[in-house]
């Protein structure tokens, strides 16, 4: 018997829950989710995860196919930063199970164990800035798990795409999105095109669009205070009980606490250089200072005010030395790992509910994306008028958990925008028409109350409130022919459509992220790939910006626009006809490519370009843990903080600022000698290390503290020449399973084990006895066959000869002589270069996939089942589980193909040439390879399908990672 969701909840925060936490426990516990939350802010929303958690717990024990609680929830918000502090609680709670060893925590992690199959309850995961970022467990499928995630991130991704990483991983993510999974959509009334386009998908997921579809349970949920209209009122929560499911003194105290906001109407223009807003905030907000405020927060529209403002109050407090108080600019345009330093320093101070008290006063200033869910908290507020509903998103981080006085306001509109023949870029006529509603609205002084409880009462009378509110966009209609296209990953159809479209509208413009690198020169090109394939860009250094503006910039044109700062809501047209600077187009280490052509950038890329072009017009940047001359170079910081061993580049670009440093110099020489002398290097680190001054001395600066701490750990690793000069040293890998994976390394050719050399028998097995444990968990009976025949057959391809040369580091004489076949080789070159030469040295014509082999061989030596969708699911899952084939092979030209022969499962192997000649290539039409994608299609379903391969490719990667040496792993 499982505990009440009350007792639950007061272990895991010490306090008991809302009465509308309790109400709608209950009901997702015996039966589904609601089609809509509609909860006011600051009511503790994002207690949904902690309500889906417990769910799952409850109904573990039930068969799949009446199992309603899904066991990956996906909470979903438009704004970046509020995936962060979702994944925050996210991570709290999985802590607080895995640790718990009595009482009611115990009794829910043991029951999500068992579920699992794993020793860890719940896993963690979130998808911001393009890549993959989870703790490691969250790619076990069988594993419950919480994933945080932007609009674009779990979009794309439904749609067979994943902004950031390779198309042939993209078919992992739309399986684990559409299969057992509960999207729970934070503020949908900012995502409504996204709304539409999962409401979509929620219809093409049912019987009528797959013949046997897959019996795994999956819910999209919306929390919103302004629901679409055409919900009936059956599917909404609370409904009618919504007094009883907000009667709570604390809850009350949120919703009633007085926020006065004077009006105040400013003439004179908007321009960068007299913009009559800037002056007014910065005053006004020096003004609460004045008065006694510590945390004062400016929200405003556009990313060029915010900065505009917080120059200003720099150069006040410049002039006076009196005036003691902390300056903080917060906008999107920031890449992962600053934005996560500034809230690292200043959450501690700003968060709601007994935070610590600042030093001196701190004012905040900030763009739309702290205007949802951040759960800060401010003594005063400064903004721009926008429409209603952003406006009371704003007030509900003013005095968030309540107050026992008014908190005063200030809400600030110029007067040419209050004029509706000028429509405003963002939020149209309803920041005009809002301003005038709350001028009506106003009492003495031109002070309106933006009390939670107040405003819902005033618009209770109004009826029909939608012109208040920002203006949405419209997805197109999702049609089955646009999913047959954009099922179509590898390779992928031409044209394809815009998914763009769908996540943000009709009228909007896709993003992509920047990456800036120190050794790149920008006069010599050639080596560019080169470099940037030893030190793969991670998530955390990437800067998501719009398309159209990332080729304006890489043109040296100007933006000319003051932008937004909403996801996708930026609407000018993308120029792909003008020249740009060179960039390099990340698309991994064996396709990526310099280009200066607009057309080549797409939705999502990566494009890595020289710190020497600067960061103005894109973002803003801290410079905190930035290498190289104008320190926009993150590389080493993001990559440990990604959870990747430490790695240090030690060259003269990379340490530009510190090349003075009399034992940074003595290094730098040692390293630029013909020959590298270990020893010598070793030395010279070490005098870097040891380094310690005179106090009297006076000296050039030495590289930061945290650069010499990944110094002292990667100098013990592996040491790689940097092909401009210099080296890279990498630490050992230690951790495999908690690192973000480089979800463009999805071909596993020549990926390295880790320094030991895994036998082909070892690893299939190996993901056999994988594959086993996720089918009972995750499939029903009748596949459980053809799903474990895949997994034991998918590498038998790698007999092949030259493959086995491959492993072997070109080495013929070993591979002829050892013992054993080989999977997985104990280390790789990292150099591209070097392994073309390995693999043309082999023999292997260019493209050659093992898969297909491996295909062929399971059709003629397996046991394959007797129906034929069975057949057909096994042939199909070993042709596609490294993302190929979908539906069609790639080309490769092999015109004498060695025999292949051995023991593969018991199997005696003999594969002879002529045999090999037959067979059609699997690129041919008439192989069946396209044909069998299809069939699957229409009988599993576009992500039913996906959903199953992903299952193989996990197991396959589980088992990579983790090799097993003795019995079940």
């Amino acid at each position: 018997m499982i505990v009440d969701f009350s007792t639950w909840f007061h272990a895991l925060w010490d306090r008991d829950p809302f009465p509308w936490q309790v109400m709608l426990a209950e009901r997702v516990v015996d039966g589904e989710w609601p089609l809509v939350l509609d909860l006011p802010t600051a009511s503790g929303k994002t207690a949904c995860i902690d309500i889906a958690i417990y769910a799952l717990a409850a109904q573990a024990e039930r068969p799949l196919s009446q199992r309603t609680a899904p066991r990956r929830i996906w909470f979903v918000v438009d704004r970046r930063i509020v995936v962060d502090e979702a994944f925050e609680r996210a991570t709290e709670i999985a802590d607080k199970l895995a640790a718990a060893t009595v009482g009611p925590l115990r009794d829910i992690a043991d029951r999500l164990r068992e579920f699992a199959g794993t020793c860890r309850p719940l896993a963690v995961g979130r998808l911001r800035g393009g890549i993959f970022r989870d703790d490691g467990w969250a790619g076990i499928p069988s594993q419950p798990a919480v994933i945080t995630s932007t609009v674009d991130q779990l979009g794309s991704r439904l749609l067979f795409r994943g902004y950031g990483h390779s198309l042939l991983t993209a078919p992992i993510f739309a399986g684990l999105a559409a299969n057992d999974s509960l999207v729970i959509l934070d503020e949908a009334h900012c995502a409504v095109p996204l709304m539409q386009t999962i409401n979509a998908l929620r219809g093409y997921r049912s019987h009528r669009w797959a013949e046997d579809p897959l019996p795994n349970p999956w819910a999209f949920v919306i929390m919103s205070a302004t629901p679409p209209q055409d919900i009936p009122l059956e599917a909404v929560f609370p409904g009618a009980e919504r007094a009883r499911a907000l009667e709570h003194e604390e809850l009350l105290r949120r919703l009633r606490t007085s926020k006065l906001a004077e009006l105040v109407t400013l003439d004179g223009g908007s321009d960068a250089e007299n913009d009559a807003l800037v002056g007014e905030a910065a005053e006004r907000a020096l003004r609460f200072v004045q008065q006694g405020q510590r945390r004062v927060a400016v929200m405003v529209n556009r990313v060029r005010t915010a900065e505009s403002i917080a120059a200003r109050l720099q150069a006040v407090r410049t002039t006076r030395p009196d005036l003691t108080l902390e300056i903080v600019l917060l906008t999107g345009r920031i890449r992962p790992l600053e934005r996560d330093e500034l809230l690292r320093h200043w959450s501690s101070y700003l968060r709601a509910g007994q935070p610590e008290e600042p030093d001196q006063p701190v004012i905040v200033v900030a763009t739309q994306c702290l205007e949802v869910g951040a759960d800060f908290s401010f003594d005063a507020l400064v903004t721009e008028c926008a429409s209603l509903d952003a406006l009371r998103q704003r007030f509900g981080r003013l005095a968030r958990l309540g107050s026992n006085k008014p908190a005063p306001a200030a809400i600030l509109a110029r007067r040419e925008d209050l004029d509706t023949r000028n429509s405003d870029p963002v939020y149209g006529d309803s920041l005009a028409k809002t301003w005038e509603w709350l001028k009506q609205q106003a009492e003495k002084d031109s002070v309106v109350d933006m009390a939670v409880e107040n405003i819902d009462q005033r618009l209770s009378y109004v009826g029909d409130f939608s012109s208040l509110l920002a203006p949405t966009q419209e997805a197109p209609i999702l049609l089955p022919a646009h999913l047959d296209l954009l099922s179509q990953t590898a390779p992928p159809a031409h044209p394809q459509p815009d998914i763009s479209l769908y996540l943000h509208g009709k009228s909007t413009t896709p993003d992509v992220f920047v990456v800036w690198r120190c050794d790149l020169s920008e006069t010599d090109t050639t080596l560019w790939a080169e470099t940037v394939s030893l030190c793969p860009p991670v998530s955390g250094e990437m800067l998501q910006v719009p398309l159209w503006q990332a080729r304006t910039w890489l043109a040296q044109r100007p933006v000319g626009k003051d932008l937004g700062d909403i996801e996708g809501a930026d609407s000018e047209s993308p120029d792909d006809k003008v020249g740009l600077r060179p960039c390099l187009l990340w698309r991994g280490r064996d396709h990526s490519r310099v280009t200066t052509l607009g057309s080549d950038i797409g939705p999502g890329d990566v494009i890595v370009v020289p710190s020497s072009y600067g960061i103005e017009g894109l973002g803003q940047a801290t410079r905190l843990k930035g290498v190289g001359r104008n320190g926009l170079d993150l590389w080493e910081a993001a990559r440990s903080a990604a959870g990747q061993p430490p790695a240090v580049r030690i060259t003269h670009a990379v340490l530009a600022p510190w090349l003075d440093h009399p034992p940074l110099k003595v290094l730098l020489n040692t390293l630029s000698l013909e020959s590298h002398d270990s020893e010598l290097i070793a030395s010279s680190i070490q005098a870097v290390l040891d380094f310690n001054p005179q106090a009297e001395e006076s000296i050039a600066p030495p590289p930061p503290d945290w650069w010499l701490d990944l110094l002292r750990t990667a100098r013990t690793g592996t040491m790689i020449d940097h092909p401009a000069g210099g080296v890279i040293f990498f630490a050992r890998q230690l951790k495999p399973e908690a690192a973000e994976p480089d979800l463009f390394a999805d071909d596993d050719d020549l990926t390295s084990a880790a320094g030991q050399d895994v036998t082909l028998d070892a690893h299939c097995h190996s993901v056999l006895r994988a594959a086993r444990k996720i089918a009972r968990r995750c499939l029903p009976e009748s596949l459980f066959e053809p799903f474990t025949l895949a997994a034991l057959w998918h590498d038998a391809g790698k007999l092949d000869p030259r493959f086995q040369i491959l492993l072997h580091q070109g080495d013929e004489i070993a591979a002829a002589s050892a013992p054993f076949p080989l999977a997985k080789s104990a280390s790789v070159p990292s150099s591209v270069s070097r392994r073309t030469a390995i693999r043309e040295a082999a023999g292997l014509p260019e493209g050659f996939r093992h898969e297909m082999l491996s295909m062929e061989l399971a059709r003629r030596y397996a046991a394959l089942p007797q129906e034929e969708p069975w057949a057909d699911l096994v042939l199909h899952l070993i042709a596609t589980h490294h993302g190929h084939g979908r539906p069609f092979a790639p080309v490769v030209h092999d015109l004498s193909p060695p025999d292949v022969q051995g023991t593969f499962a018991g199997i005696n192997i003999r594969f002879d040439t002529l045999a090999r000649q037959s067979c059609p290539p699997a690129h041919r039409l008439d192989s069946g390879v396209s044909e069998r994608f299809w069939r699957l299609t229409r009988r599993y379903g576009w992500w039913g399908l996906a959903y199953l391969e992903a299952l193989l490719r996990l197991a396959d990667w589980y088992a990579s990672r983790l090799v097993a040496t003795n019995g079940e792993q």
